[in-house]
């Protein structure tokens, strides 16, 4: 089921993080025909330059009516402030846009409570809140400690208003009726819970969501020449979250040996930092081993649609290889694995679950050359 539950729906969209920003974008496309669809893009840190928002505005075939961006960069005691300030605009918001329903990525967002609350308690209508699939979380369960939880929860119920709910895991709250997921059979059971839907790899591959990918790859200084290395790569490596390489043992030393061997071959390399890595190429990457290096905040997700079905890639256990696999079923998306990584293991159940082919070393992936 692709529509929603009355013609001409009033559908709010509330991306944080660009695979949002793409899930939102493909599924208002795909039922365009069947709603009226804005969007708020919301707790972002860069609200002066923010490229995602900008190609929302910019972009002539947008399904969206209008946009919004809203900040979440303060930290301590000004974060209420910050919030409470982003609640007066959002309520303006909806009160031009009486939405029927709130789509988001995180039912923990609380923009997202904030604005379940203030419609459900002003329309005589139900108000629908939609979970739109994030990734890892929506199938390993979000890691819980009653005592945190219960500490948070009286918080913000005491900051912001008691109608928060503290979810125990990513898409589980009350406020949540529906859930879009990539891969429904394998959610966590809170999720599967809700009413399932699936997400549809076609969605992404319409002209006019191939037109706001083009238009974020030409933003991000993805140019033609890159493109066309991007084409011919044979291998595209997925480094992992800086505090992540710290967890897994020698994973920087078998990763070096690797792009060594690889150069002597003469193998076509892409590598693609975490966007919270330290600088555009801080292991210093394409220097040494001529590897092609992209834009490190730049998701890539938006990459996908460049790759030969031919390119192999590889990663860690991370949202960005189950979204490779599921935007790109034609390509093989490797996680490496180390048997004696701890760290690793833990995720392996999930990843073979969910039919990524898992390797122990690096070098496995030149016998599928």
């Amino acid at each position: 089921m692709t529509m929603p539950q009355e013609k001409n729906a009033k559908i709010l969209y509330l991306p944080s993080t660009p695979l949002n920003v793409l899930v939102s974008v493909a599924h208002a496309v795909a039922n365009a025909p069947f709603q009226n669809s804005q969007l708020v893009l919301i707790d972002q840190k860069n609200t002066q330059d923010n490229i995602y928002f900008n190609v929302l505005q910019e972009w002539k075939n947008s399904p969206f009516e209008k946009n919004l961006l809203t900040s979440g960069s303060a930290k301590g005691y000004k974060k209420i402030a910050e919030r409470k300030a982003n609640f007066k605009k959002l309520a303006g918001f909806v009160k031009d846009f009486p939405a029927s329903v709130i789509a988001v990525g995180s039912d923990r967002r609380i923009e997202f409570q904030y604005l379940m609350h203030l419609r459900a308690s002003s329309s005589k209508k139900v108000v629908e809140g939609w979970y739109l699939d994030d990734g890892l979380y929506s199938y390993t369960g979000r890691p819980s400690k009653w005592f945190k939880d219960l500490v948070s929860s009286a918080l913000k119920k005491v900051s912001y208003g008691f109608w928060w709910k503290e979810p125990k895991t990513v898409g589980a709250s009350d406020w949540i009726n529906q859930a879009w997921l990539f891969s429904p059979e394998n959610a966590v059971e809170p999720i599967q819970n809700k009413v399932c839907h699936q997400i549809l790899t076609e969605w992404f591959l319409t002209p006019d969501a191939s037109e706001f990918v083009n238009l974020v790859l030409d933003k991000f200084g993805v140019d033609v020449q890159m493109r066309m290395q991007l084409e011919s790569t044979d291998l595209f490596i997925l480094i992992p979250h800086p505090n992540n390489i710290l967890k897994m043992d020698g994973y920087l030393q078998r990763l070096e040996l690797f792009l060594e061997e690889a150069m002597q071959l003469g193998k076509k390399v892409a590598v693609k930092y975490h966007p919270r890595s330290n600088g555009p190429d801080y292991l210093g990457l394409e220097k040494r081993y001529s590897v092609l290096v992209l834009p490190n905040n730049l998701a890539f997700e938006f990459m996908m649609p460049l790759l030969d079905s031919d390119t192999i890639i590889l990663g860690d256990v991370s949202t960005v290889l189950m979204t490779a696999k599921w935007l790109r079923p034609d390509i093989k998306s490797l996680a490496v694995l180390n048997e004696e990584d701890s760290f690793a293991q833990q995720f392996k159940g999930i990843i073979e679950k969910l039919g990524i082919s898992i390797i122990s070393s690096f070098d496995a992936a030149f016998r599928l050359l």
